[in-house]
């Protein structure tokens, strides 16, 4: 029984309109969005669900709000469908993005009204030939997107421009129309573990840089790979969304974040003020966590919250992280080394060290510099995850040895004792930074991954969208109702759904225009949400 159907926590759920009355007026916030708003290129890194498409999309509404003053232009791109696109060739990838960004800057400036010049760089961005009710760029797009069916490649009905031309597209209209600048917002630039792919983005994200033209994207700390073109600390500013739990106002502003998303819940909240805040403190600063673990039992109450807790974090988020390594085999090694590592020797190390303890609790440890690669690529993953943050590198620790200190997710932590909130309010009224778990350059505990090889991680992932194709659609995320008619109408893998169009929707009882339309939207989501991790 969920305890608010009105909370959402997913961007993608929330009308673009009400994404600034959502948004919650904190110091870091308002410096991330104004840092997106600005003229230097921007990474906002940050696991699943800490915020970093709310923070975008809140900075587009922003600079929309601010469009006859200021003069810039925001253009929101999504690369949801990156797991699609096949590389046959070397350039189709960038080819893709190149004709996706394109379209999306002409379809911005059509938005507001703006009159493109003719016979200048634009010409070359716009793909003049239509194609039935295509563009010639939205037409390359979807040759592209539909690249996976393993059909005949088809001819490009145009060219596509290089990144040279787009920039003197971008500065012709700029000078053209009037505006300063137009900022990319690049959504999901890394969703996928397709190395090769990200690298192509990084490259292009540096080429594109202009006077007129800034591109601002959002990243994974476990999956994402920037090539030897880029360099993210001179080509870019790199900011953290994660919300750190030692800050004095953390609870405050994470009870301000759900009272956004409906004040009701004050009534309920308030009453139980520490055990919200231990829920809170669990979820380590990620705003979907919180949501989805608050809505998980009614009412809200002490016992409520400690079932919770001990079946979120001893249970589903340890699922959601091994899942992983059914999309992706190349990563199953790392991914289950992994969640051995935290829950048998990290965990239970600072569970040990943290029961009975009135003062200088921890939920840190600390990974010497020189460990095996392999170690470094597992615990990036966990961070992907949310079931570990990555803070300091460069960290001192015991006789001036050298590394850097991570932070297990809290919820996993209070969840090892019997009492998970009475445990989680002493550990997060006493938790001090500085008193971290050490593992040497040399730890027993790598023995199983150190001679591990990343030459399956570094494939070009083709083969792993294949496999994930032929799986079958119990594996997708959608209704009963929905599940029932997809295998109603005989669908048996995910790549059939994908296949499918809304005719195919219709075939099953009750299911008219707009119910199969609906239900081929869920389905499709359902299948690219799985497909990029």
């Amino acid at each position: 029984m969920k305890l608010q159907p009105e909370i959402v926590y997913r961007t993608e759920d929330i009308p673009p309109e009400e994404i600034l009355d959502l948004l919650v007026e904190t110091e870091t916030d308002r410096t991330l969005i104004d840092s997106l708003k600005g003229r230097s290129p921007v990474i906002l890194k940050g696991s699943r669900g800490v915020g970093k498409s709310f923070l975008m999309r809140a900075a587009e509404a922003e600079i929309k709000e601010e469009f006859s003053s200021r003069k810039v232009l925001p253009v929101y791109v999504t690369f949801a469908q990156a797991g699609l696109i096949r590389q046959d060739t070397p350039d189709s990838f960038l080819m893709w993005m190149m004709a996706k960004l394109c379209t999306n800057i002409l379809r911005a400036a059509s938005t507001f009204g703006l009159t493109l010049p003719g016979g200048s760089a634009i010409t070359a961005i716009q793909g003049t030939t239509a194609i039935g009710s295509y563009s010639g760029m939205e037409k390359v797009e979807a040759i592209f997107e539909s690249s996976w069916k393993h059909e005949p490649q088809e001819t490009l009905p145009v060219s596509v421009p290089d990144p040279e031309v787009l920039r003197d597209a971008v500065e012709d209209l700029c000078r053209f129309t009037g505006i300063r600048r137009v900022i990319l917002f690049v959504d999901e630039a890394a969703h996928v573990f397709i190395p090769e792919q990200q690298r192509q983005f990084f490259t292009l994200m540096r080429d594109l840089r202009s006077p007129y033209l800034t591109v601002k994207a959002a990243v994974y700390p476990g999956a994402t790979s920037y090539g030897h073109a880029f360099q993210p600390t001179h080509d870019a500013t790199v900011l953290s969304v994660d919300r750190q739990v030692t800050d004095p106002e953390y609870a405050s502003a994470m009870r301000s974040i759900v009272y956004k998303q409906d004040g009701a819940l004050k009534r309920q909240i308030e009453p139980n003020g520490d055990v919200f805040d231990t829920l809170a403190y669990a979820a380590a600063g990620n705003p979907r966590i919180l949501l989805k673990t608050l809505l998980m039992r009614s009412p809200f109450n002490r016992r409520n919250t400690q079932e919770t807790i001990r079946e979120y974090y001893r249970g589903d988020i340890w699922r959601e992280h091994s899942n992983l390594a059914e999309r992706y085999p190349g990563h199953r090694e790392l991914i289950d080394w992994g969640r051995t590592f935290i829950e048998d020797t990290v965990l239970s190390t600072l569970y040990a060290r943290n029961v009975g303890r009135s003062s200088q609790t921890s939920s840190f440890f600390w990974i010497h510099r020189d460990a095996p690669q392999a170690v470094r690529e597992a615990l990036r993953l966990l961070c992907y995850s949310g079931i570990v943050q990555e803070g300091d590198s460069g960290m001192r620790a015991t006789r001036g040895e050298i590394g850097t200190r991570y932070m297990v997710n809290l919820g996993c932590l209070f969840a090892q004792d019997a009492e998970p909130i009475k445990f989680g309010q002493n550990v997060r009224q006493h938790l001090y930074v500085k008193r971290m778990v050490e593992f040497g350059a040399n730890h027993s505990s790598y023995r199983p991954i150190d001679k591990f090889s990343l030459d399956a991680v570094n494939s070009t992932g083709n083969q792993a969208l294949e496999a994930q194709l032929e799986r079958p659609i119990s594996y997708l995320d959608v209704t009963d109702f929905q599940r029932a008619k997809l295998e109603e109408l005989g669908f048996r893998t995910i790549g059939e759904v994908l296949k499918s169009d809304e005719d195919a929707f219709k075939r099953a009882y009750y299911v008219g225009t707009k119910r199969a339309r609906q239900m081929r939207n869920a389905a499709v989501t359902a299948v690219l949400e799985y497909l990029s991790g």
